[in-house]
């Protein structure tokens, strides 16, 4: 094609500076992060690093090598001390189940790497400390996978909070609803948190809405609450019925360290609610109101405005947080560029040696946020106010 104007891209030296990513998991979460590391080039103008996807791993290799082919890794495995070890790996992502965050995290930390986990952190507070120390004793970046940080409207919300454009803050409300275990005749292995781990809604859900909590207003001191299962027994599809002891909806009412109060929600049995993530925050200057099933609207109220009401203002704009380079104005962004934003921020502060908080959540975050939730889990079993304490 010689005369044609045609040039050949060296695609490597482009993609330089790099920074090797392993996966370990290949089910739903390692699939969206695995999607975020290859939107990160083109999502910013100026990416940190580009994201090299050295190595998949998981337990079923047909699986893994299936997903890891399909996402352009160099490779995969099935023994995750494998991928901890593998001297390509800057960055370990952890993206299995709730009761599998633990050891392959401490084992990569102790490598030498830089650890990434989904959330929770971990099944035990006990568990979360563990995984602290060996973190900041190896000395690498640790950070929790609270994705809900990194969309544009919370990130908006937590810079006028922290201008003081509310005020004094007095309440805040949250929830996380979906509705998957709403029948009683759904089977066990429909349910995801009666199956598998079997964690509970709390769990798996329930702290994403205590971190957003703790993010935009501030430290929980005290909470009182209570913790339900209503269906205690379900069908597996094999037609065998199996006690359900995991939790299906749990609602608190907290007290900040600003002397705020709020009340905190989440359920799996709310009919007609997919995925109703939502929290509204009122000040004594304004309120904000957020609703993850609107993702790119931040509804606001000001004192003293002419329109006395609630405005949906789109989060779109150049001059708004976590804007990409490829969306301008008005064109809105999806649920799985929360991730994106997350994997971006976690890079840049590996590569540029920078703070994960205050905006990520590390892994005191996630301990603390297994706090709040064991004692959420003690208030309801001794129906009594517990105050929250860290050690």
């Amino acid at each position: 094609m010689a005369g044609s104007g045609y040039r050949i891209l060296d695609v490597d030296r482009l993609n330089e500076p790099g920074v090797g990513i392993g996966v370990l998991g290949y089910g739903f979460m390692g699939k969206v992060h695995s999607n975020a590391y290859i939107k990160i080039p083109y999502t910013y103008a100026e990416p940190p690093a580009y994201p090299r996807l050295v190595a998949m791993c998981g337990r079923n290799e047909e699986a893994v090598r299936d997903t890891a082919r399909r996402f352009g890794y160099r490779g995969y495995c099935t023994d995750w001390k494998e991928l901890a070890d593998h001297p390509d790996v800057d960055i370990f992502d952890n993206c299995t189940p709730d009761d599998t965050h633990a050891e392959p995290v401490i084992a990569a930390a102790r490598a030498g790497k830089h650890v990434l986990c989904e959330k929770p952190l971990a099944m035990k507070v006990t568990d979360t400390r563990r995984m602290i120390e060996a973190a900041e004793e190896s000395g690498v970046k640790h950070m929790l996978c609270h994705n809900y940080r990194f969309m544009p409207a919370v990130r908006l919300a937590k810079t006028m909070i922290d201008d003081g454009e509310l005020g004094t803050i007095y309440q805040f409300r949250g929830r996380y609803l979906q509705e998957v275990g709403h029948d009683p005749g759904e089977k066990t292995e429909n349910v995801w948190y009666t199956s598998g781990t079997k964690s509970g809604v709390l769990l798996g859900i329930g702290c994403h809405i205590i971190d957003l909590a703790r993010f935009l207003a501030g430290e929980i001191v005290s909470i009182q609450g209570m913790v339900k299962t209503f269906n205690t027994r379900r069908e597996t599809s094999g037609g065998k019925t199996e006690t359900v002891t995991a939790d299906e909806v749990n609602c608190a009412l907290v007290e900040f360290a600003s002397g705020a109060v709020g009340t905190l929600e989440s359920a799996g049995i709310s009919t007609g609610r997919k995925n109703q993530c939502t929290w509204e925050i009122n000040g004594s200057k304004g309120s904000l109101c957020f609703d993850l099933e609107d993702l790119n609207y931040l509804s606001v109220f000001r004192n003293g405005s002419t329109a006395r009401g609630f405005t949906a203002v789109s989060v779109t704009e150049p001059s708004h947080p976590l804007q990409t380079m490829m969306l301008p104005p008005g064109h809105i962004a999806g649920w799985e560029y929360g991730h994106v934003h997350a994997l971006g921020h976690f890079i840049e502060c590996v590569v540029r040696d920078r703070p994960v908080a205050p905006f990520g959540a590390d892994f005191n975050d996630g301990y603390r946020v297994q706090v709040i939730m064991e004692s959420l889990v003690e208030s309801s079993g001794s129906g009594r106010k517990v105050p929250v304490t860290f050690k």
